[in-house]
């Protein structure tokens, strides 16, 4: 009988490229940010999210006059820090150990980076892997000795860049002004769609995955990269000779697992006290919808116990767990379970009888509410995922376009082409040391819409059909559909029809304004091109309209418009359907493009140094909006747009809109210009929001702290709001009326993703 190799490793760090999933965009910004002379980059997330996997394969990314060197700081836990920096010193020069004491550590480790030989324009990058290993927790004055060596480091080494990895809780209490002027990424778990590719490749051609085994296994690890492996590894060797793996095999590996010893989860245990034991077990026990508990209603299970419990003291316990990245906050007073995983060990290994029957409740509820925890910090995953990916977040590549946002997450850091996967962090209160910092301009505050009602069935019909064009694949890649192609259907979710057949991942179809043709992103090569074919139903020569049916495949008309081996991306039609927007990378950061819709013209709109995605025209062409990141987050901002002739853009007259704490993206105009649509993750998930088109009166308008919700674009009349969400386990194509009643899910295909809709004008 055949035996297979196990490909599944979660006691290892990835070390191969090509078996790093969905972290391309998080890779992508740290080159980013090197290319742009930022000279100290944090990368923070919770316990094995996959930090050490990161910058183990980051030197295959990073541009040829960047030498990296990695220091791991773990074996150098409690040493002396004159010890840790003559280990650096001696690793630089490539010996086993320097006999010289580091009493002067910029003097010794200055001196080695000026000897290193680097060619012209060269970089020397610093990785160290865990920083935190170097204190003890909440030792702020090694931290702050660590960080100040860093910074005079900066002053002596003008080729140094420094690159750090840090646990969620160190990072958080770090004080240092090297933070405040470091450029910050968040890792957290993958987008959907990373998680299932994360399952399902290593074996492919050896498994066969059941597509709903597949999504229960990645709810189950809520797609954590490292409890995935945990799982993965165990399935492999329960179904490899047998080829098939199905959700009653995740059952039996599930029950298994939850019998081995798993010292994070008891570690985490231990470590908790009374009132977020209590807690714990609340939340294990009532299981709110799509996993979501309120804190009343812990609060109301904890009362069976006793009676008069005050809610004080568990509400600060949910807020310290979810501090340790033991839950996750979403929204006010709503939590869930990190890792659901850990849920399940709950119910296995704790006796919620036994443990509440003990808990002295008078002396609970007398515990004052702000009393700290002394729990340690070990945590299973911190934030939610951003689909699909961003979540980050979730796209092979870099999937995502101007009206999507799932794409944008990634790239954000944030997923640049996978839908989840940055979560921001606060906007710096003290000066920039090392970069400028562009002040925000204030914003109204967003405001509140109701809740949103009960579905009921779309109305509109504003076109003759096909009304929508949107990208799909199997759930999870596979199938007889695994890479993204372009799709069109009528506008209540019938008749749907294939346009593309290239199986080269076809995603963003952007419709022109006129309904003639088709804009859409493809990856051609190792590189991403905008291509333009015609509409379906569009006339052609003759008067007669496009076919649906093969050989007539509308990729064999297709025009390449951009012919250039630097990716572009996220594109938008002129109101007169004549020209092009688009961002590209071809001169460094992200930066705004236009060219006629023949190819010809282009031109370089934007070119300041700071990303911009996502141009889009209003429809007068008078303003053009897009994203951009001149902070922390990334915002939307209008600016004087090129005319009907390329010409008068005005980006040095751009104007902010928003500035909440969160990313702002995918900005779209409504028909007659008087809004805009978007979408924010500033709620702690992506959400969909309206806006008056000078910035006033934000709001949102999905309202589902469950999951995330992206890619938004307006019906012809803009009476409705098209848009793409989790919200009902895979990624489906829903419709909701602009004040956010009437919402309806056009697709409900549990087998098959919908991504980036798009409405026929």
């Amino acid at each position: 009988m055949k035996e297979f190799s196990n490909p599944y490793d979660p006691t290892q760090p990835v070390e191969e490229r090509d078996r790093l999933y969905g972290r391309d965009d998080e890779l992508l910004w740290i080159t980013q940010q090197l290319i742009l002379g930022r000279r100290f980059i944090i990368v923070y997330g919770p316990e094995l999210i996959g930090k050490t996997s990161l910058i183990a394969c980051l030197p295959a990314d990073l541009p040829e006059p960047v030498r990296a060197i990695r220091f791991d700081c773990r074996p150098h836990a409690g040493a002396p820090l004159a010890a840790v920096w003559a280990a650096l010193a001696a690793q630089i020069d490539g010996q086993a150990a320097l006999p010289e004491a580091a009493d002067d550590p910029i003097r010794l480790i200055g001196e080695r980076l000026r000897q290193i030989d680097l060619p012209p324009d060269g970089q020397v990058l610093l990785v160290f892997d865990d920083l935190h290993a170097l204190w003890s927790e909440g030792d702020a004055a090694s931290s702050s000795t660590v960080l100040d060596v860093f910074a005079g480091l900066l002053g002596v080494a003008p080729t140094l860049r420094l690159l750090v990895t840090m646990s969620e809780h160190d990072y958080a209490s770090l004080t240092h002004p090297l933070r405040h002027g470091a450029e910050v990424l968040h890792l957290g778990p993958l987008s959907n769609e990373d998680a299932q590719q994360l399952v399902t490749r290593p074996a492919q051609g050896i498994i066969r995955f059941d597509p709903g085994a597949v999504r229960r296994l990645a709810d189950i690890a809520s797609n954590h990269p490292y409890y995935l492996q945990v799982f993965c590894q165990a399935l492999f060797n329960r179904c490899a000779r047998d080829g098939n793996l199905n959700q009653s095999d995740v059952d039996v590996v599930l029950t298994d697992l939850l019998k081995q010893p798993n010292p994070r989860f008891q570690a985490i245990w231990d470590g908790a006290d009374v009132a977020q034991r209590a807690a714990l077990i609340a939340l294990s026990q009532v299981k709110g919808t799509h996993g979501l508990t309120t804190r009343q209603e812990v609060v109301t299970y904890l009362t069976r116990y006793n009676g008069g419990l005050t809610p004080a003291p568990i509400a600060a316990a949910l807020d310290q767990l979810a501090e340790r990245g033991v839950l996750v906050r979403m929204g006010a007073s709503s939590y869930r379970f990190a890792v659901k995983f850990f849920s399940y060990w709950l119910e296995q290994h704790i006796d919620p009888e036994l443990v509440l029957e003990r808990v002295d409740w008078e002396r609970l509820s007398a515990v004052p509410a702000t009393t700290p925890t002394d729990a340690p910090t070990e945590a299973a995953e911190a934030q939610p995922s951003h689909q699909p990916v961003f979540a980050r977040w979730i796209i092979a590549g870099l999937g995502a376009s101007a009206v999507v946002g799932v794409a944008l997450w990634g790239l954000i850091f944030t997923g640049v082409w996978s839908v989840g996967l940055f979560d921001p962090t606060p906007t710096p209160t003290v000066s920039r040391a090392l970069v400028d910092f562009i002040s925000p301009l204030p914003t109204p505050t967003a405001t509140p819409v109701p809740p949103t009602p009960t579905p009921t069935s779309p109305i509109i019909v504003t076109r003759t059909l096909p009304a929508i064009v949107f990208r799909a694949r199997n759930t999870g890649g596979g199938g007889d559909l695994p890479a993204w192609q372009l799709f069109v259907m009528n506008v209540d979710g019938s008749n749907r029809q294939r346009i593309t057949f290239s199986n080269n991942e076809d995603i963003t179809p952007i419709w022109s304004p006129d309904g003639s043709r088709i804009a859409y992103v493809s990856k051609i090569g190792e590189n991403r091109e905008i291509l333009v074919i015609p509409a379906p139903g569009a006339p052609r020569a003759g008067g007669i309209e496009a076919s649906f049916e093969p050989p007539d495949r509308y990729e064999a008309q297709a025009i390449n418009i951009t012919r250039h081996p630097s990716n572009d991306w996220t594109i938008g039609w002129s109101p007169d359907s004549q020209w092009i927007a688009f961002s590209s990378n071809r001169a460094g950061p992200w930066q705004v493009f236009i060219a006629r819709a023949d190819g010809s013209g282009t031109q370089q709109i934007t070119n300041d140094g700071a990303g911009r995605l996502g141009p889009v025209w209003s429809p007068d062409y008078k303003l053009m909006a897009y994203a951009g990141k001149e902070g922390d987050n990334w915002d939307i901002y209008v600016m004087p747009a090129p005319g009907p002739d390329g010409s008068g853009a005005r980006p040095e007259q751009a104007r902010r809109l928003t500035s909440a704490d969160g990313n702002d993206l995918a900005p779209i105009f409504s028909p007659d210009g008087k809004r805009i649509v978007f979408e924010s993750n500033r709620d702690g998930n992506s959400e969909i929001y309206v806006m008056n088109a000078d910035g006033s009166n934000q709001r949102n308008l999905s309202n589902s702290p469950s999951t995330n919700d992206q890619g938004p674009v307006w019906s012809p009349d803009g009476k409705q709001i098209l848009f793409y969400s989790g919200r009902a386990g895979n990624w489906d194509l829903f419709v909701v009326s602009s004040d956010g009643r009437n919402l309806v899910n056009l697709t409900n295909t549990p087998d098959i993703d919908e991504q980036e809709p798009h409405w026929r004008p």
